[in-house]
């Protein structure tokens, strides 16, 4: 699939790619239309910059006492910045001769960029400044999409309309600029968004921003009809092949599940990052901290021309990342990553004048909006084959369609027969569930058959079948994102059709022919994720080691080949489990919910809820959490599965793993440090250790001298 198929899922290129500086004029307060949604409620049509103020600004920064890095983006805005378009004409000549003037790298890295309602956009004398600068020069022009929204909410003082004022400027602005534009929506005008950004669309202006207001204007029904209305926009796309040719931000792959620990500690904003210039000559961290944006604080200064930077005010925007300005409700949402917020708005709305405190109106349009993608990026693989890159981390739930189901994990289920089915009402409900909680769900097929199931939501949200690697053909043909799951003895039934990703089963007493097993199906596979049946204490150490080092040497030859037990430690940065009873559960065939396959089969765990009450028994969940096991915290076994099944057979606890199932873990671990050293490997080296099994790294597991338990 080409870059250019997925455009609809991408953000907006920007230029130097979002890391240039950018400084904000506010050359006035003034704006020639009354937008009714505009989060600047306290404008004046009196405060207006001074040439003497910018020049002053401009000196400041280009003197020295702060960091300039290669490139700067001024950025003019109001109000209505181009009411002033002969001050800032001023500024931009000021700026460029200073530059020019001190050698500055400024001279020849800058764009002057502009948001504008458009209104006076074909004005003789924007346009003489936009000719004079041509190159120089980005415009966004806003437009709300279809009349009707557009003059619902975008309207002149005197309440008059504005769209036809506005189109009329359209074509002089898709000859001059890229086409793109920035779409609000409110409780109001929601029922025109589908509408409105295929009008912009049809229009030519084919690279749309669009968002949903952060104030609490949501009222009951919204997030539904938000909902609707992207599922409408989403078959308009698909129906008309879309998808490479138009850009919509309500669409991307890179929102859903729960936030990266990547994206935790990163300013959500570029709120002090960048700074912004009143016309008083007041320096905001961004025009969302000046006080005609603030309806509840007062305004947040960083500075002033006569004074300069405060150093110190911005600090804590160096530091102001998801991490602390959310509370745990947020860092645990299943839907977290691509949440947007704004720093200046959750100031302004916080208990205290505070920055790090999260303004929440937006969750609920956030979830709709995240379960529409979920609906997009499914149609788009089942219509035209084309996957989604990047896969958000969401809860799995594994849905077992019949107690005969496929083994897919350490447990293995030795039915023949099978004595209970799924009913189609549970599996609907249960699905319905996954889509309103924001679950994968994962269907395991029976053995020995694969099942037709036709319900709507299966194409409605990215759905995985696990079916019997002797069946993989036929479920291929029913379904999108079907695993093969193969027993040691039928690898060489695969045949001879290509697969991405496969799961191998094996059983202890049969690890002689793993290295067999793994070679024949990596002949058509990329990938093979192994699961060893029946562990035990007496686990063959020297034979596995020497089964690994066979499939070491064959992954030699083919370095893009996948082997989890193998490959796995040489990318993972923590563990990389199951998860079972903290982000996967299981679905039985009666609806009742457990936290993994094993200890719902062998009966060592109770229900912890049902598809009625939801997951409402979850006794202990923290034991579940990686975080809460002692033995992991000092290992770095990472590809390890530490299945909770074997660690409650074996120790009685979910969170304390058997030490058979370490010391397999560590030859893994050995094993993969030996192939590190094989291939040109770029990365982080696997550190040297001394030990087999970690729990000797825990300071007094075993220094007490009454201790019957010794290494």
């Amino acid at each position: 699939m080409g870059v250019e198929n997925y455009k609809i899922g991408r953000g907006v290129p920007t230029w130097r790619d979002g890391a240039a500086q950018s400084i904000s004029f506010v050359v006035t307060e003034d704006c020639n239309l009354r937008c009714k949604y505009c989060y600047i409620t306290h404008k004046s049509t009196n405060n207006k910059m001074s040439f003497d103020v910018a020049c002053d600004f401009i000196d400041y920064i280009l003197s020295g006492k702060v960091h300039c890095g290669p490139a700067v983006i001024l950025d003019f805005i109001g109000g209505e910045p181009f009411l002033e378009v002969e001050l800032i004409d001023q500024i931009c000549d000021y700026f460029k001769i200073r530059t020019y003037e001190l050698n500055h790298p400024w001279f020849w890295n800058y764009r002057f960029n502009f948001s504008t309602n458009g209104i006076n956009f074909g004005s003789e004398k924007v346009q003489n400044f936009l000719m004079k600068n041509r190159g120089k020069v980005s415009v966004c022009l806003t437009i709300d999409g279809n009349k009707e929204k557009h003059d619902l909410q975008r309207v002149f003082p005197d309440g008059s309309d504005s769209y036809d004022s506005v189109v009329a400027n359209i074509p002089l602005y898709l000859k001059e600029f890229s086409p793109n534009t920035k779409v609000t929506y409110a409780s109001d005008d929601l029922c025109y968004l589908k509408d409105s950004i295929i009008n912009l669309w049809n229009m030519g202006i084919t690279e749309v921003s669009a968002n949903v207001v952060f104030e609490d204007v949501w009222k009951e029904g919204d997030d539904a009809i938000l909902e609707a209305q992207l599922r409408q926009l989403a078959d308009y796309i698909l129906d008309n092949k879309l998808y490479g040719k138009v850009r919509c931000s309500f669409f991307s792959d890179s929102i859903g599940g729960y936030l990266k620990d990547q994206f935790l500690d990163k300013p959500t904003c570029g709120a002090g990052k960048m700074i912004a210039l009143g016309p008083d000559g007041k320096i905001y961290p961004c025009i969302r901290y000046k006080d005609y944006s603030l309806n509840h604080k007062k305004e947040w200064l960083i500075g002033d021309i006569e004074h300069g930077l405060d150093l110190e005010k911005i600090r804590p925007f160096m530091v102001a990342g998801n991490r602390y300005q959310s509370d745990m409700e947020c860092l645990s949402c299943p839907a977290g990553q691509g949440c947007s917020h704004c720093q200046g708005f959750n100031y302004d709305e916080a208990d205290t004048d505070t920055n790090f405190q999260r303004a929440k109106y937006i969750c609920k349009m956030h979830k709709a909006r995240v379960r529409a993608n979920e609906y997009y990026f499914a149609q788009l693989q089942k219509r035209y084959g084309i996957k989604r890159n990047w896969h958000p981390e969401r809860r799995k739930m594994y849905f077992l369609l019949s107690d005969q189901y496929v083994n897919f994990c350490c447990y293995r289920n030795s039915r023949t027969t099978e004595s209970a089915v799924m009913a189609l009402h549970v599996l609907e409900n249960g699905l319905n569930y996954c889509i309103e909680n924001f679950f994968e769900a994962v269907l395991v097929h029976p053995q020995n058959r694969v099942i037709d199931i036709s319900l709507p939501q299966i194409d409605e949200f990215s759905v995985c079948h696990m079916v019997s690697g002797t069946l993989y053909k036929e479920a291929s043909q029913k379904y999108c994102n079907v695993l093969p799951v193969f027993e040691a003895g039928e690898t060489d039934k695969i045949d001879g059709i290509q697969i991405n990703n496969c799961v191998l089963n094996i059983m202890e007493s049969n690890i002689g022919i793993l290295a067999d097993a793994v070679i024949s199906l990596l002949e058509n596979a990329q990938r093979v994720n192994v699961n060893i049946h029946e562990l035990s204490p007496a686990f063959p150490e020297q034979e596995y080691k020497m089964q690994l080092l066979k499939i070491k040497k064959y992954l030699t030859g083919y370095p893009r080949k996948e082997c989890n037990l193998i490959t796995d430690r040489l990318y993972l940065k923590n563990f990389s489990n199951c998860k079972a009873g903290e982000r996967s559960f299981t679905l039985a065939p009666d609806g009742e919910i457990y936290t993994c396959v094993g200890l719902y089969e062998s009966n060592l765990e109770q229900s912890i809820g049902n598809l009625q009450h939801g997951i409402t028994n979850h006794k202990n969940p923290q034991l579940y959490s990686i975080s809460y096991h002692p033995i992991c915290q000092v290992c770095d076994a990472y590809q390890c599965r530490n299945c909770i099944y074997e660690n409650k057979r074996a120790t009685a606890e979910v969170n304390v793993s058997p030490s058979y199932q370490c010391r397999k873990s560590h030859i893994e671990r050995e094993i993969s440090q030996k192939y590190q050293s094989d291939i040109p490997w770029p990365g982080e080296p696997i550190p040297d250790i001394t030990y087999m099994d970690p729990i000797a790294n825990i300071p007094g597991a075993y220094d007490s001298p009454y201790s019957f338990y010794k290494l």
